[in-house]
């Protein structure tokens, strides 16, 4: 999980009346704070997530986002979880794929690097787990097949340099999973308790065709309702040619 080094600035209310236009905002956590409050929660992590039935969502997303899911040469497939929290997306991922696969992940708290590396081992999932800013990953680009991102986006005080940043380490013809929180009565609980953004699916769409991704599709979080009114999934393929400019903009894609 990841933020930028100042607090982010997360809008909380947007009204235009007339000529007026209206606007509240809340200073969001920075770096450290959101980094303090994850470490301090990470032991209770997997408890709480269990209740509401994230880790039998997960599966149902990642069934559908990484079926059929190849690397070339018949390697192991490369995946990237951002901001992997306990490793729930991860283990769910292993469950549903039939073959190995070599995964890395990244998160800005490293207890919960720490949880996660431990739940994946008794698992039997390698994994190289590196503390870091999903805004600026570790990574050579074009590395990995699939990339997975769930509930860390909201965090950001710039969404799309991250997304810029997921879609760079993708190998063309690869695929990005996004899951975040939601507009919905649940997700303005979340938002209150660690003032994070809410998406729509409709939102999450322009955000990911902007970074010039296609086949975009909305998936459901799980059947239960905390899981569907929690959250939103998307998952898109980046195109066989993909140029960006210096700027991180797609000048081409197809």
């Amino acid at each position: 999980m990841t933020l930028e080094h100042h607090a982010p600035q997360i809008p909380v209310f947007e009204r235009r009346l007339g000529s007026w236009q209206i606007a509240v905002s809340r200073d969001g956590y920075g770096t450290e704070q959101l980094r303090a409050a994850y470490d301090a929660c990470a032991p209770r992590w997997d408890r709480k997530i269990g209740r509401l039935g994230f880790p039998v969502a997960y599966r149902e997303v990642v069934r559908h986002a990484a079926l059929g899911l190849t690397a070339e040469d018949e390697a192991p497939v490369k995946v990237l979880d951002c901001g992997v929290g306990t490793g729930a997306m991860s283990l769910a991922l292993a469950g549903e794929m039939s073959e190995a696969f070599d995964l890395s992940a990244v998160d800005i708290s490293p207890v919960m690097l720490e949880e996660a590396s431990a739940n994946l081992r008794r698992a039997g999932v390698g994994c190289r787990a590196d503390l870091a800013d999903i805004s600026a990953l570790p990574y050579a680009s074009e590395s990995f097949d699939f990339v997975m991102c769930a509930h860390a986006l909201e965090h950001l005080a710039d969404p799309e340099t991250a997304l810029a940043d997921m879609c760079r380490v993708l190998k063309p013809g690869g695929r990005l999973l996004l899951v975040t929180t939601r507009k919905s009565v649940f997700g303005a609980f979340v938002q209150l308790k660690w003032r994070t953004h809410r998406f729509d699916a409709a939102m999450v769409h322009r955000q990911l065709q902007h970074q010039g991704l296609e086949d975009l599709t909305a998936l459901q979080v799980g059947s239960g309702r905390w899981t569907r009114f929690w959250s939103t999934a998307v998952v898109g393929r980046k195109p066989a040619i993909y140029e960006t400019g210096a700027s991180g903009d797609v000048e081409h894609a197809a």
